[in-house]
């Protein structure tokens, strides 16, 4: 009697153990990724003689295989800004691609993470048809599952910012820089940065206004002589932004041929 106890008990944890195998691999699809997405992609690269890039901007997707959106991009000190549109597809395992078609055909290998109610809230992002010796990768994380509009209002309270630039000039000095961004809710913008610069520590405050457009877009601008970034918010909670990755838009006044890029986090 008691080996068939144990018989069955094995039986029933064979078949748990097997039902939770398949459910987990035939978890995910094209419905697994939906709403908007901010995104950040860099270009690395060795040689110097190749313009630095970076994208940043917001992908919308259906959770049926179409995806729109818009860009901001920098290149050359060259800023560009338009919409785009594609279609993706998810494999059960949580991986997949993403083709952008408008303009010049982008595709991207893609792996979804930080899942919330079966919808991934981050996108690993890697450009698979650049056969040149360099790589354009980054990251996307979610908005909101469902549309909304955005405004000044939704990126309002302290962000701890860090940021990086991007170059393959070996002749450029290093930098790179920590902030505290706070943001009123309607225009205006107070900072206090520390960065470091070819070995020296530096540090101050600085004053700027920003927006924020329907998409989650945004810009931020120096009241006087300073760096302007384009934004897109995320992580939305609330109507509020926890989150925003971005990009500066005025590199010219820099030394040569970099970009600079990075995140934001609210306190």
């Amino acid at each position: 009697m008691l080996r068939r106890c144990v018989s069955r008990v094995s039986v029933l944890v064979l078949f748990v153990v097997t039902f939770v195998f398949f459910a987990h691999a035939a978890k995910f699809s094209n419905a697994s990724l939906k709403g908007g997405y901010s995104y950040l992609i860099n270009l690395r690269t060795a040689n110097q003689s190749t313009n630095q890039f970076a994208m940043v901007g917001v992908m919308n997707f259906d959770g049926a295989g179409d995806v729109t959106g818009s860009y901001t991009s920098i290149s050359a000190d060259t800023v560009s800004s338009g919409s785009l549109s594609g279609h993706y597809s998810i494999a059960a395992n949580g991986k997949g691609e993403i083709t952008v078609t408008t303009g010049t055909t982008a595709e991207f290998a893609v792996t979804l993470n930080s899942f919330l109610n079966g919808i991934a809230q981050g996108i690993e992002l890697l450009q698979i048809n650049d056969h040149n010796n360099e790589i354009m990768s980054g990251t996307a994380v979610q908005q909101s599952a469902t549309t909304q509009a955005y405004s000044a209002a939704s990126l309002k309270g302290a962000f701890a910012l860090q940021y990086n630039p991007w170059t393959a000039d070996g002749a450029l000095a290093e930098d790179g820089g920590v902030a505290l961004f706070t943001f009123d809710g309607i225009s205006q913008v107070t900072t206090s940065e520390t960065t470091v610069y070819d070995g020296t520590t530096l540090s101050g405050n600085g004053s700027f206004t920003y927006t924020v457009s329907a998409d989650g877009t945004g810009t931020i601008l120096p009241t006087g002589k300073g760096p302007q970034f384009a934004f897109a918010l995320n992580s939305v909670a609330s109507g509020l932004g926890k989150g925003f990755q971005f990009l500066d838009t005025n590199t010219s006044d820099g030394p040569g041929n970099l970009v600079i890029t990075g995140s934001a986090l609210k306190q």
